[in-house]
């Protein structure tokens, strides 16, 4: 079972940064992943979700819809809509 967990997060000009931990069976791996506001604001919606919390379920979105690939170390998390097209949606349902 794969969890995910932030381990911090940094406010940065115009979103946050956060260090997130991936645990699988196949072991322990860091990313470094950028959440920009208007990304949170997008995927948030009206509804009053930590920024924290929209990054936590990009990540696991992302290892979910593309189990055989590996996310690079760094990211934005903008990437994931060229990724996965369909995160909007399920984000929504997520959050």
């Amino acid at each position: 079972m794969t969890q995910v967990r932030i381990q911090s997060e940094t406010e940065v000009p115009q979103g946050w940064r956060y260090v997130v931990e991936v645990s699988r069976e196949s072991g322990r791996r860091v990313l470094r992943m950028r959440l920009a506001w208007v990304d949170h604001n997008f995927w948030a919606g009206d509804r009053a979700v930590p920024p924290s919390r929209v990054a936590q379920a990009v990540v696991e979105y992302l290892l979910e819809s593309r189990p055989d690939d590996e996310l690079p170390d760094r990211f934005d998390a903008a990437m994931a809509r060229r990724w996965s097209p369909e995160i909007d949606r399920e984000l929504a349902l997520r959050l």
